[in-house]
């Protein structure tokens, strides 16, 4: 059974304990999928009210499909690290876990980045009516990225991960940048909707 089709509750469970079966990253995961959804609402009753964006909704759907496996790809890196730690295995074999779950979050992160694009370039074209929706999506996703980047962070601080954090430095970077950018335009976005004028 992946994550996306675990119940709700026993996720919960999985996750809000001292010894998590869940990362935080793959529980930080689960939660952008909350923000997809409601940004798609946004689109899809936009769309009703006369707008054409169905190539909007389909790459937003694509993404939600890449994040679905990152975050599946994501759950086993971590479970296998907390394995090796827990059964205090060689160095080479938590080196090798420490890189995979270091890898998989930022691939990850990346779709966060495309979503939170994605969002820009549609955000003119919402209606008022559900501009909460989308730009508390946007929030929940904004979220997530923080927290993978998080976690990619605390793995690149382990003595056994010596170089990569100079192997992914350009990804993070960039990462970072767009996703500041992003984030940007959306706040200038949405204090232009608040004003009284608008």
């Amino acid at each position: 059974m992946t994550l996306q089709e675990t119940p709700l509750e026993e996720l919960l469970s999985l996750v809000g304990r001292a010894e998590p079966s869940i990362s935080g990253s793959s529980a930080s995961l689960l939660a952008a999928r909350f923000g997809i959804a409601m940004v798609r609402m946004a689109f899809a009753v936009t769309r009703k009210h006369g707008s054409d964006d169905d190539l909007l909704i389909e790459q937003l759907d694509s993404l939600a499909a890449c994040l679905n496996d990152a975050t599946e790809h994501d759950r086993v890196a971590a479970q296998t690290l907390i394995q090796t730690f827990r059964e205090n295995a060689d160095g080479s074999i938590r080196r090798n876990a420490l890189t995979e779950a270091t890898r998989e979050p930022l691939s990850a992160a990346r779709i966060l980045v495309e979503l939170l694009e994605t969002a820009v370039m549609a955000e003119p074209r919402v209606r008022q009516s559900v501009a909460s929706d989308l730009f508390g999506g946007v929030e929940l996703i904004k979220g997530a990225f923080a927290a993978v980047m998080m976690a990619i962070e605390k793995n690149l601080g382990e003595d056994e991960v010596e170089g990569l954090d100079v192997r992914t430095q350009q990804d993070r970077s960039d990462l970072w940048r767009r996703h500041n950018v992003a984030i940007a335009a959306l706040r200038s976005s949405l204090q232009a909707r608040e004003r009284p004028d608008r």
